[in-house]
């Protein structure tokens, strides 16, 4: 949502970056780059997997 505050956590090895995001208009995709990453809230809400509608 607009004004969200997200926090990334990746877990393994990578050889660049741990996670790079791609950003839209009105989405933000956030593509791990090592074995396993978690996308939070700012209160430590993990957000599942997938897409994540307004409606």
């Amino acid at each position: 949502m607009p004004g969200e505050t997200v926090c990334v956590t990746s877990y393994g090895t990578w050889n660049d970056q741990p996670f790079t995001t791609v950003h839209e208009a009105d989405c933000l995709t956030v593509w791990a780059t090592s074995w396993f990453a978690t996308v939070s809230d700012r209160d430590g809400n993990e957000f599942p997997p997938g897409r994540r509608d307004t409606a």
